[in-house]
């Protein structure tokens, strides 16, 4: 069997009940399954976890309410509640 291949991911999540804006760095440990295909498990702070994706909560007032958005993404500074509309900058001449 393979040594896992491991990468180290930071998630950005953004609570919807207070704001709270905060990223996460995790490890995605893939690995050999021994049948020919391949599982990805999860570290967190060097601790066996649940992918970022599955029942995040917010460490600021504890809500479920909380929006997880792919790695490397950023969520916008002044997001609003139940997601601000994205507006395009205009390019000054």
């Amino acid at each position: 069997m393979k040594e896992p291949h491991i990468i180290l991911q930071t998630w950005p999540f953004n609570c919807l009940t207070c704001q709270h804006v905060w990223e996460s760095v995790y490890e995605a440990w893939h690995a050999d399954d021994g049948r020919g295909g391949q599982v990805v498990t999860w570290r967190y702070k060097g601790t066996a976890s649940m992918p970022p994706w599955i029942d995040p909560s917010c460490p600021s007032c504890s809500s479920l309410r909380v929006k997880t958005l792919p790695p490397g993404s950023r969520p916008p500074a002044d997001a609003e509640k139940d997601e601000a509309p994205i507006v395009p900058r205009q390019r000054r001449p």
